[in-house]
């Protein structure tokens, strides 16, 4: 679960901002928050700024320093710090997590010189109670002096991790902890307790996932589960898309190698061989797959390896009410397919996700928005699932819907920097018609004309 993200000289940030999930004092809805016995946690957050405003900087924030963790730094991070001040060039960017895993709270964070492409500095802790912590691991790789070897009990551990901290200690292009992870498994598997610098990077891969307006959320495996498929027929069903039901037909082959070069399905049947191996090492028997999504006319397949190391292709079909005529994907209305991009977001199927979506309403109606958000906060009082989305929607600002601490602004001040503050700040009542204010101008965070 995502605590709190802090940031600066990022884009149209510049002085350090901090966007925070942690619950204020409002009383209504508690039923949905995360709490224990340190923390409550909220499970939603509606981001609302002007265009100008560059809320998008926020979201663009989170999944650069994701990325950065995971696949390192790029050339196309050189130009990505805030350009107000002339100053920002040589001076470092700061990104800053901090997230609680199974009731343990951990912050890390790395500051890097985007326009020379060099780290500064990277550290990871535990929070304790207070504003106290115990230190896993610190870098200050312009001094070359580190700290690793003081966290875990076992020695020999300490030792290693020394090992592995003195190679790199003047290193500014790597991160530890992005260096501890590939080809790492044995270490873990051998020492238990070191898998927190596994289990720490694994969240950044495998639970958060930021998204583009346009982007799937999903690689839309969850369809090949024949329960997964009855309860998204009952949710299009519900949000009034006029689909009864869908289904996964097989399909010649031919229709799609037809459409993608050679090499890349020689590179599909390697890469799905290669899983097959894998799973079957684990002792799992699903049959492997892949998802080709057409961008251009949203066409869909599936490519399943068979035992005989054959590819079998499937497609999707679409009832609709009334008729039994059939459609394919790219025949339903932009709404349907959006709604299909986000709807693993309601099945739940993995527990602790932080989805972080920019621009939740594009191509939604205003009401199938708030629908959306509705059905989602039904099931987030059984889950541990966070929901971060910035939208223009003024319709689900509704406190009858929404905690005051569930709605946030990015505005844009006089510098033209982008601040992030929180509409509990206010201490506006409950029965207050929040949109309203909010369209007036009360809280900033609104086109200027």
């Amino acid at each position: 679960m995502l605590i709190d993200f802090k940031l600066s000289n990022f884009l149209s940030f510049n002085q350090t901002q901090i966007f925070s999930m942690e619950a204020g004092k409002v009383r209504n809805h508690s039923e949905r928050l995360y709490i224990t016995k340190k923390l409550k946690l909220l499970k939603f957050m509606a981001i609302y700024g002007a265009n100008a405003s560059r809320k998008s900087n926020l979201i663009s924030a989170m999944e650069f320093a994701r990325s950065i963790i995971i696949n390192g730094l790029s050339s196309n991070c050189a130009n990505c710090y805030c350009k107000l001040s002339d100053s920002n060039r040589t001076l470092p960017s700061k990104f800053e997590f901090t997230i609680e895993l199974s009731e343990r709270r951990f912050c890390y964070g790395f500051e890097v010189i985007l326009n020379s492409l060099s780290f500064q500095s990277e550290w990871l802790h535990e929070l304790t109670y207070g504003n106290k912590y115990r230190l896993i691991y610190e870098r200050n790789i312009v001094t070359g002096e580190h700290t690793v070897n003081t966290f875990f009990k076992d020695n020999s551990i300490n030792e290693r991790l020394a090992i592995y901290a003195d190679d790199v200690k003047n290193d500014d292009s790597v991160l530890f902890l992005s260096l501890m992870n590939p080809n790492k498994g044995s270490l873990y598997n051998d020492n238990e307790e070191i898998r927190i610098y596994q289990i720490i990077f694994n969240w950044f891969k495998h639970k958060l996932s930021v998204n583009s307006p346009d982007s799937p959320i999903t690689n839309y495996t969850y369809l090949l589960n024949d329960e997964s498929i009855e309860k998204i027929s009952k949710l299009l069903s519900t949000f009034s898309t006029g689909v009864s039901r869908f289904s996964l037909v097989s399909i010649p082959l031919e229709k799609v190698s037809s459409n993608v070069p050679k090499e890349i399905m020689k590179d599909i049947s390697e890469h799905l061989i290669e899983h097959k191996k894998q799973l079957d090492e684990k002792g799992i028997s699903t049959a492997p797959a892949i998802m080709l999504r057409n961008s251009y006319d949203n066409a869909m397949f599936i490519l399943e390896l068979c035992d005989d190391g054959s590819l079998n292709a499937k497609t999707f079909q679409f009832n609709h009410s009334n008729t039994n005529a059939l459609f394919s994907l790219n025949e339903e209305s932009d709404g349907t397919i959006r709604l299909l991009d986000l709807i693993e977001i309601l099945l739940c199927t993995d527990q602790e996700n932080v989805y972080v979506i920019d621009e939740i309403n594009r191509r939604f109606h205003p009401l199938l928005t708030y629908k959306f958000i509705e059905e989602y906060l039904k099931i987030a009082e059984d889950h541990h699932i966070q929901l971060i989305v910035t939208t223009h929607e003024s319709k689900i600002m509704d406190l009858d819907l929404l905690r005051k601490d569930e709605i946030s602004f990015v505005n844009k001040n006089k510098q033209g920097e982008s601040e992030v503050f929180s509409l509990n700040k206010f201490g506006e009542r409950f029965d207050k018609k929040i949109c309203t204010a909010y369209l007036n101008g009360d809280y900033g965070a609104i086109p200027i004309f």
